[in-house]
């Protein structure tokens, strides 16, 4: 049975853990789409659009194995990285106005500006969220850990492909690749692999 801590609900220490209950996994996670996914320089994402659209692909990794699938020009993701589960989710998404989206993305974001991780530039348009430079070596050490080589591999197979495109493309590919799973569900409701 859960019990308070203050005002917070606290789970029962017998459940196991979830890694979508934690803001540091979360904050790894974007750490890593940032600094592998983002372009230079200075490693920046730009536009919340983009970002979560890339997010959902890290998030979904039987997704990004499909899309990767539709794009001719992208390179084969290879043997280590088809070997995993693609019903895999660490953290769901939710359908929203433009597709994949988490409410909890100005809490992620402010979780990283305040350990001055990185920066949230309004002054472009659309916003850059862009790695400080304590931010770009967390990331770097995060990148070899073997506990994250997952998410790296996931990144990677971004490169060059989707993290090229914009934010709209981005949404457009997810509505027209995943129709039933995406586009055709209904607001708020959380996105199936």
């Amino acid at each position: 049975m859960p019990h308070k801590i203050g005002s917070r609900v606290v789970p029962p220490l017998h459940r196991p853990w979830d890694p979508d209950d934690s803001p540091d996994f979360h904050a790894a996670r974007l750490l890593l789409l940032i600094h592998l996914c983002g372009q230079q320089p200075g490693s920046y994402i730009a536009g919340r659009t983009k970002f979560a659209k890339l997010d959902f692909f890290l998030r979904y990794p039987g997704f990004l194995e499909r899309a990767h699938a539709a794009m001719p020009q992208a390179v084969p993701l290879g043997e280590a990285f088809l070997a995993r589960d693609s019903t895999e989710v660490e953290a769901p998404m939710i359908r929203y106005r433009y597709g994949p989206w988490d409410h909890r993305y100005r809490q992620f974001l402010a979780f990283l500006v305040a350990r001055e991780l990185v920066t949230v530039t309004t002054s472009h348009k659309p916003e850059r969220i862009k790695l400080k430079a304590a931010g770009r070596k967390a990331a770097e050490r995060l990148a070899r850990s073997p506990q994250f080589q997952p998410l790296v591999r996931r990144c990677e197979a971004m490169q060059d492909n989707l993290a090229d495109m914009t934010g709209t493309q981005l949404k457009d590919l997810i509505y027209e690749l995943f129709p039933d799973e995406v586009g055709n569900a209904r607001f708020r409701q959380e996105i199936q692999p």
